[in-house]
């Protein structure tokens, strides 16, 4: 039998779904996920990496994570005070290297599952990949469609390993059967939308999706996700030039 496991970027999947407005997929993914990796085989592990400063956009998708068996793994995050106001806000999550150490630890275990299914579309996973490939295990990664690393994408490919959108996969689940109607047919297809302009008349589709796929986090020079996409760590110094010389290129 097939074993496999669940490891979930909780802080991802809330931001990136909540930002897309999938409420209703955000509420269902612990179902939505666990259905997937069922599909696959026999689930032996189900881990949601959290860190404390983690907000719950709704407890309905904490809970639907517990009814499904998950186990929350919770780590600590940088705190930084105000010397002026005494304020505590919360800094750089230790979310990430706490997963990518129990997945390459798991890895050394006799019993360790088949596949492991990487829900993040953060791209830093892809070393973990490639230790993966190396202990001559599979991989499938869930990301969220805004979100998801290109880079990311990429490095599947390159490893021959399954990379999935989860708004793509959510609407073939049984999960979400109970959605209503109106809800069902918004996610049928963009061929089925009818957009209009601030005047009421129509506006090329084509135009559209390249508009809003222009608006993603990938296709925005201030957002860290538009240089992780393409290789950075982090925003570089020079940001400015660089994106102008991309945008050159383009023309």
């Amino acid at each position: 039998m097939t074993t496999v496991g669940i490891y979930v970027d909780g802080p991802n999947m809330e931001r990136g779904l909540f930002e897309a407005g999938e409420l209703k997929i955000l509420e269902k993914v612990g179902s939505i996920l666990m259905e997937h990796a069922q599909s696959l085989g026999e689930v032996v592990d189900a881990d949601v990496f959290l860190d404390e400063a983690t907000l719950w956009r709704s407890q309905k998708t904490r809970e639907d994570y517990e009814l499904n068996g998950f186990r929350f793994r919770e780590t600590k995050s940088f705190k930084h005070m105000d010397v002026n106001t005494g304020a505590i806000s919360f800094g750089k999550s230790l979310t990430d290297p706490s997963m990518h150490c129990a997945i390459v630890d798991r890895l050394h275990d006799q019993d360790c599952p088949d596949i492991l299914v990487l829900v993040t579309g953060d791209k830093d996973i892809t070393v973990v990949l490639e230790y993966i490939s190396m202990h001559h295990k599979e991989a499938v990664v869930v990301g969220e469609a805004n979100s998801i690393s290109s880079f990311l994408i990429s490095k599947c490919e390159d490893l021959g390993f399954g990379c999935h959108v989860l708004q793509l996969m959510a609407p073939r689940s049984r999960v979400l059967e109970g959605l209503e109607d109106r809800d069902m047919k918004e996610r049928k297809g963009a061929e089925e939308l009818r957009v209009t302009d601030g005047a009421g008349k129509p506006i090329s589709m084509h135009k559209y999706l390249r508009y809003r796929n222009d608006r993603s986090n990938q296709k925005n020079p201030n957002n860290i996700a538009y240089w992780r996409s393409r290789g950075y760590r982090e925003r570089p110094p020079d940001w400015e030039e660089i994106w102008k010389k991309e945008k050159e290129k383009e023309r």
